[in-house]
């Protein structure tokens, strides 16, 4: 029934574009949808004019929406769905994604902060700042973006300096002590060549887990603070220098896991846990530290530039947890990681407007990991296990083109290639019990080569209206898990598309169609190691199609009426998956036919906004409602288990039904100098499962989503 409303919603937010478009020149000027700059293929353009699923979310939206961190994007975009595993970030984009990203195994969606890639997922939460745009490319973007962009790639564009002064501060209070503080600084040092902007922000909460057990924290919390500089330096029209520096600390309690159940019992349904309820005997705490460096150098000639792009990238991860979620176990576990990565891309880019136009490029990257991890089995932390894994590495090169030709002034051909090779390697490591000095690792190491490549064209039906069509093929590269390799996982998707204006360009409204054929998916999932010890392994899942249909949509009735609106639909499943062994009691199945984790069939979101102007200024109220159908976290789905001649279904619970989220909020804004603002997001107050796992004992565990949040925030710009 709720899909119903939210669908017949949307039907009538179309319908009243119509009907205002008949009413349309009672207004003087003209009433029309904004357009959104780009840079999804290396060089800037609309995204009504670029051939791809892209969608753009310019800085000022996101801040008006109190996006802090990558989750806060789910719902925004069709098909995008990001979730938090502790301390990881899941994104999955069009129903493919990668949860249990350590540092052997990379994830399937390309995550870059100003063209530079972060290859591990917690980085996605600390740059969300005074930020241009975020673009969510859809499909595989194997040419420009690299080979661990198979499902797509999320791509943060921070604002640069400019040649005048401008500065901004926001402060946001609400419940549960909540705290965000943020400001910026642009001011030009020598005019029309030098100029610096400086930005930051502090996030505090206190956490929405309750802990029931005496003098242990709440779970859930925020403690964090960032900031960053950028120096730009234009000595001449051919040559652009852009120096950067950015830093991020996150402390605080951290997110708690909930014991949801145990087996096919569910603890929630029985009332002996909830959601927002956490007990731990064991304090959590985190002390994760991300900083870098980039130097942006552009030089241009008269018939291409040439841009070199150099970054050094440190991200230190720090996690104390409880394992077990319970005041009576003992389960503790103590993680850190230093990871240090270096990159560097050269690309030459043509300028001119002729009707050929290319991109030609080199990309190296190196990566490096000291991992440890130490599973403690008692409370005082003196018997367990230790994992060492001090000079884990991974390495990739790659060389790339594309190529646009013009046949005519409204027909595009476009191509494009890249040849990858990586290399992983593990040489030396340690698994012993506490107290004891037994080493039984052995060096793990792999390689993998692949070209993939991107067609397609693009038809400029009308000024307005374009259609196109591509064929691209995707790679992720493989790694090793127990001294045992798994391969890369590779793609081939077509896609068809339209960007339309309508209506005097009051309505913008994009569609896509899609087809993937999946190769050897990469799941986490037991297997028998070398020594036929069964243990979480990652293998490829053979086989596996995803299609699905999306909806991008804005209206701007008249001045003050505006709608913003997007659905996406997926059919995602595995068509071959067997010998899989389930976690809980060790029985295997034939999954072929299940659908994907991370893949909701329905998704979508319907926005309307509505500003009432006053003699010093202007009110807005907004409302934004987001729809998901249920989600599978485990590739088991709710399969029925046969054990000792009795049927169960556990994995039901590692789930998300379908729900809805509303958020409100009402603003006063100043001619643009300053705002007020109050708002509620969640308004349902709905427990939203973001992940869900489970251990030997066949417990599962649950992360969730915040409740209801309400609050007030103002802000003042300056220039």
């Amino acid at each position: 029934m709720t899909s119903k409303v939210f669908w017949l919603a949307g039907a009538a937010a179309l319908a009243m574009t119509s009907a205002a478009h008949a009413q349309s020149g009672s207004r003087a000027g003209p009433v029309q949808v904004e357009e959104v700059v780009v840079t999804a293929q290396k060089r800037e353009g609309t995204v009504q004019s670029t051939p791809l699923s892209v969608s753009a979310i310019s800085g000022d939206v996101l801040q008006q929406q109190n996006v802090v961190d990558a989750g806060d994007l789910t719902g925004k975009v069709p098909n995008l769905n990001i979730g938090q595993a502790g301390n990881e970030v899941i994104i999955s984009i069009r129903g493919v994604s990668s949860a249990g990203v350590v540092p052997q195994r990379d994830p399937s969606v390309a995550f870059h902060l100003d063209g530079v890639y972060l290859p591990r997922p917690s980085g996605a939460n600390s740059v969300f700042y005074d930020l241009e745009r975020v673009e969510v490319l859809r499909g595989p973007q194997g040419t420009l973006w690299g080979r661990n962009a198979t499902a797509g790639s999320l791509n943060i564009i921070t604002r640069k300096p400019v040649n005048h002064f401008e500065a901004a501060g926001e402060m946001l209070l609400g419940d549960y002590s909540r705290m965000t503080a943020q400001g910026m600084y642009n001011f030009p040092i020598i005019d029309e060549t030098l100029a610096a902007r400086a930005a930051f922000i502090i996030n505090r909460r206190d956490g929405y887990q309750k802990n029931v057990t005496p003098g242990m924290p709440n779970l859930g919390d925020a403690e964090e603070e960032a900031g960053r500089v950028h120096m730009l330096f234009t000595p001449g029209e051919r040559l652009r220098m852009l120096l950067s520096a950015d830093y991020y600390h996150a402390g605080g309690a951290g997110t708690g896991n909930v014991l949801i159940g145990n087996g096919p019992v569910s603890y929630i349904k029985s009332g002996r846990s909830a959601p927002y309820r956490a007990e731990t005997n064991t304090a959590g705490s985190i002390n994760n530290k991300i900083w870098g460096v980039t130097g942006e150098v552009t030089y241009g000639l008269d018939a291409f530039d040439i841009v070199s792009l150099t970054s050094y990238r440190a991200d230190d991860q720090e996690v104390t947890s409880d394992v077990d979620a319970t005041a009576t176990g003992t389960q503790t576990i103590h993680y850190f990681n230093k990871n240090k990565t270096f990159s560097q891309e050269l690309r030459l880019a043509s300028n001119g407007d002729g009707p050929l136009k290319y991109i030609l490029g080199a990309y190296y990257i190196k990566e490096t990991n000291d991992d440890n991890l130490y599973q403690y089995t008692n409370l005082a932390r003196t018997t367990g296990v230790v994992l060492l894994r001090p000079d884990r590495f991974a390495e990739s090169w790659a060389t790339f083109g594309q190529v646009d030709f013009d046949i005519t002034d409204t027909l595009t051909i476009f191509g494009g290639i890249r040849y990858s090779e990586d290399r992983k390697g593990n040489p030396v490591g340690l698994t012993r019990p506490l107290g004891t000095t037994i080493n039984t690792f052995r060096p793990d190491a792999g390689s993998w080569a692949k070209t993939t490549w991107r067609l397609g064209a693009d038809w400029e039906v009308t000024p307005d209206n374009m259609v196109y069509g591509s064929v691209s093929t995707g790679y992720k590269a493989g790694g090793f898990t127990s001294n045992r390799n798994f391969g890369p996982e590779t793609l081939t998707a077509y896609e068809l598309g339209s960007k339309n204006y309508f209506l005097d360009r009051r309505l913008l409204a994009n569609f896509s169609a899609f087809y993937y054929d999946y190769k050897d998916l990469q799941v986490v999932s037991l297997g028998p190691d070398e020594s036929g010890v069964i243990r979480a392994l990652t293998t490829n899942a053979g086989v596996s199609t995803v299609w699905g249909l999306e909806f991008e949509g804005r209206a701007r009735i008249t001045d003050r009426l505006s709608f913003d609106a997007s659905a996406g639909y997926l059919d995602a499943k595995f068509d071959r998956y067997t010998g899989a062994i389930d976690a809980l009691y060790g029985t295997v199945h034939d999954l072929s036919g299940n659908r994907l984790p991370r893949a909701p069939r329905w998704n979508g979101n319907l926005g309307v906004a509505y500003s009432i102007p006053l003699a010093s200024g202007e009110l807005t109220a907004r409302a934004s409602t987001r729809y998901q159908s249920k989600v599978y976290f485990t590739e088991f789905n709710n399969r029925d288990i046969r054990v000792a001649g009795t049927v169960l279904n556990p994995y039901a619970q590692a789930s998300q039904k379908g729900y809805t989220a509303t958020d409100l909020s009402l603003r006063y804004s100043a001619d643009k100098d300053w705002y007020v603002e109050a708002f509620v997001d969640n308004l349902e107050d709905e427990a939203v499962l973001l992940s869900v796992s489970s251990d030997s004992a066949r417990n599962f565990f649950g992360s969730y989503g915040a409740p209801r949040t309400f609050g007030i925030k103002a802000g003042v710009k300056l220039r």
